[in-house]
């Protein structure tokens, strides 16, 4: 096993095992408004950094996911649908929400991003950290510091939590409720959040032990519709109730119900154990256990003339025939078990170390969902899920990733020399069974099975020279060795069960990164960065095989390695109360793994063949080149124009195009899928008394393409990815020492915006708690 490899290579490791710091992967400073001017960020720091500490979530956020922190922080977006929406990947200010493996994010320094894929399927594992927890959120941009892989080429975010130095408890519980109208849904969803937690420092020993409890309803994800009239023979049922409008393209569409409506709990108890081992040798151990349990239904609008819910099917609407599909409603549930072993030393001296060990396992992970076709008259059962039940199981148990990271310090006079080895695998491991219930975990026949893994191992320095007290260069570089083996793919065709083995493959990459900064006074920064960065494919993006709904979604065995090139000027002006930055950004990304679809009957570029899903194929694929400029503006204050009136404000402008692309050449010119063209966001907070504050928020996003055609002309509407515009307002009421009240509400506005999924409309939280 490959984990045992990773396991034994501690021990080889050890001579030379170093690091400084156990909280966090880098050291990011937070920004604190002082009476002198700030403390540089500038020098400290390869690229560009940000940081929102826990004063400022509890006081601006209506927080009920860790996920949503990051609300307010520049370029920055998570596609959270709803609240605990599982599949929220993080989007920055070269990279779109469907690509999830081009950031990474931590917990204390332990790896939660889901690098198995890189979609929406694949985000980083939030449900790990409660945002009660979060002491601060950091953020690096963009693949300048040698210490992170290449999926760091979006940026880096580490959730840092605390460990307590004396007894401490505290306690959480928030509702919240969504009106939300669209087509024939017009509903209040409803949830609640509970967190509960203590620790304590006993001598030598802490620990931390904490409870976070989700529950929820989601609007509909989905809706069920059809563009064109259907041509299948056979009766037809007509039907009432449908609604007209637009679809992206701008084509006419009949839409015949609400789909994907989730309503789900999710429970999270995690241990963190410490223990100082000398005054400048600490261990700890952390374990955190993630359960889940949903449930996914469908509502149809139409009714035939018995007044019956009419399902999937062949369909009249006025005089109209139409084939509708995707009522597909199903079950899911999850057990996710994520350790972290972390031994460091802290002398802040000449020399430090740290070794730490973490592995997320997939214990289980199991989606049923019906499986309808078109076929047959849905004057029938056979076209109501509800009643005939026949589904597919797909069962992730076993799927998961071991990573180990040993990391180094020299800090002789006027330089910070950083340097480490990294080795992670990354294992897949799916079936999917048909079964005569969905709403049971009974197995069927096999339908599909993919499996593979991937390595990596990398080696890295990076040294920070101090040139003089106004000059510090940063050089760094890693290497990084990947290899992908045991790759398969099962897929019934034509009745029988056929298999295909894959090669093994493998690459080696070399990335440098340099950084100069330059500070003439107290008052001014300036720092130039340039950062090469590969980031390999993901073991489900060379042997994932499956379908989502009824779109058949093809694996790519033969995968470039996705490469940037990226730079960043930054300059800061710092004044007594506050700060401004501006950062002129540059990404240069060739081989690009995007995902597109073809419709039924266009050839896959890679060769395999045609499309035959009737709703088309989505598959991988290498796009040549694609650049993005952009200029990014971010300014924080405290007392402005009036004591105790504190604000943040942050802009971002982009230009992103797709300069190459030979497999698909009509693209060239095109716009990369959701990068906005603008970004604003702002969070202004008046403390009227030490015991009251009211919070002002507003998020602006600009206009994006969810295709690579462009051809989604008419983004304001499900299936687009439109514009948005929210207003978030929070009060928070201190009662007494020990209890805290609040209430606010997100998109107060009530905006009417969609990510393909429509987001969230107006929702509004109420929240009580408990702190000694």
């Amino acid at each position: 096993m490959k984990k045992t490899k990773i396991v034994l290579a501690i021990v080889s490791a050890m001579p030379w095992l170093a690091y400084a710091d156990h909280d966090q992967p880098i050291e990011l400073d937070e920004v604190e408004v002082t009476a002198a001017p700030l403390d540089s960020r500038i020098t400290n720091h390869p690229a560009a950094v940000e940081t929102y500490s826990r004063k400022q979530i509890q006081e601006t956020v209506n927080a009920t996911t860790a996920q949503q922190t990051l609300k307010y922080l520049p370029s920055f977006q998570v596609r959270e649908r709803y609240i605990g929406d599982r599949n929220g990947p993080i989007a920055t200010r070269t990279t779109g929400t469907l690509s999830s493996a081009q950031t990474l994010l931590y917990a204390d320094g332990v790896l939660l991003s889901n690098l198995l894929g890189n979609s929406f399927s694949f985000p980083p594992r939030w449900g790990l950290v409660s945002p009660e927890e979060i002491e601060s959120v950091n953020i690096l941009y963009g693949p300048f510091s040698a210490l992170y892989a290449g999926n760091s080429m979006g940026g880096v975010i580490n959730l840092n939590t605390r460990m307590p130095s004396k007894f401490e408890s505290h306690a959480s519980v928030q509702s919240f409720v969504q009106s939300f109208k669209r087509y024939g849904t017009d509903s209040t969803f409803r949830g609640n959040h509970e967190t509960a937690s203590m620790g304590n420092k006993i001598n030598d020993f802490s620990f931390w032990i904490g409870v976070d409890r989700l529950e929820n309803q989601s609007q509909p994800m989905q809706f069920a519709n059809a563009v064109s009239a259907g041509t299948a023979a056979g009766g037809r049922t007509g039907v009432t109730g449908a609604f007209r409008d637009t679809d992206p393209q701008g084509r006419n569409r009949v839409t015949f119900g609400a789909t994907g409506l989730d309503d789900s709990t999710q429970l999270t108890t995690k241990i963190k154990l410490a223990y100082d081992i000398t005054p400048t040798l600490k261990a700890a151990y952390t374990v955190g256990v993630w359960d889940l349990d949903s449930r996914v239904d469908v509502k149809s609008y139409v009714r035939d003339a018995a007044g019956n819910a009419i399902y999937n099917g062949r369909v009249s609407a006025n005089g109209v025939n139409y084939d509708v599909s995707g009522f597909t409603p199903g079950r899911g549930s999850a057990l996710h078990v994520m350790q972290a072993f972390d031994l460091k030393s802290n002398t802040k001296g000449f020399f430090d170390w740290q070794v730490t060990l973490s592995d997320y396992d997939y214990q289980k992970d199991k989606t049923n969902n019906s499986f309808l076709t078109q076929n047959g008259n849905i004057a029938t059962a056979a076209g109501n899920p509800y009643i005939n039940r026949a589904g597919r199981l797909t069962d992730l148990e076993g799927t998961g990733w071991t990573a180990l990271e040993v990391r180094g310090i020299f800090r002789p006079e006027h330089h910070h020399i950083e340097f480490g080895y990294h080795i992670d695998d990354y294992e897949l491991r799916s079936k999917t069974n048909d079964t005569a219930d969905w709403g049971s975990s009974a197995r069927g026949a096999l339908f599909g099975s993919s499996r593979g893994q991937t390595q990596t191992q990398a080696v890295y320095v990076q040294d920070k020279w101090q040139m003089n007290p106004h000059w510090a260069l940063t050089l760094g570089g890693r290497a990084e060795h990947w290899q992908a083996d045991d790759g398969r793919n099962q897929a019934t065709l034509g009745g029988s069960l056929r298999t295909v083995n894959y090669d093994t493959q493998s690459e080696t990459k070399f990335s440098p990164k340099l950084s100069l900064s330059f500070e003439p006074q107290p008052e001014w920064g300036f720092r130039a960065s340039v950062g090469k960065a590969y980031r390999f494919p993901t073991v489900s993006e060379l042997y994932q095989q499956l379908s989502q709904g009824n779109t058949l979604i093809e694996n790519n065995p033969n995968l470039k390695t996705e490469q940037v090139i990226s730079g960043e000027f930054s300059v800061e002006r710092r004044f007594s109360n506050g700060l401004i930055r501006a950062s002129l950004f540059h990404e240069t990304k060739l081989d690009a793994l995007v995902s597109q679809t073809a419709i039924n009957g266009a050839a896959i570029p890679f060769g395999t063949g045609t499309c035959t899903a009737a709703a088309g194929c989505s598959f991988i694929q290498n796009v040549d080149h694609v650049r993005t400029n952009g200029i990014e503006i971010s300014s924080v204050w405290e007392d402005v124009l009036i004591n105790g009136l504190d604000l943040l404000a942050n802009a971002t402008l982009t230009d992103a195009e797709i300069l190459q692309n030979d497999l698909a050449p009509a693209t060239q010119g095109n716009k990369p899928l959701r990068i906005p063209k603008q970004q604003y966001k702002l969070a202004a907070t008046y403390h009227q008394t030490q015991n009251l504050t009211y919070s002002l928020g507003a998020r602006y996003s600009g206009r994006q393409y969810n295709t690579l055609d462009n051809s989604d002309s008419h983004p304001d509407t499900f299936g687009g990815t439109s514009k948005f515009f929210f207003v978030d307002v929070k009060v928070n009421y201190k009662l007494t020492d020990r209890f805290t009240a609040s209430v606010g509400v997100d998109n107060l506005n009530n905006y009417k915006a969609y990510v393909f999924h429509p987001y969230p409309q107006r929702t509004a939280y109420v929240q009580l708690k408990f702190d000694y």
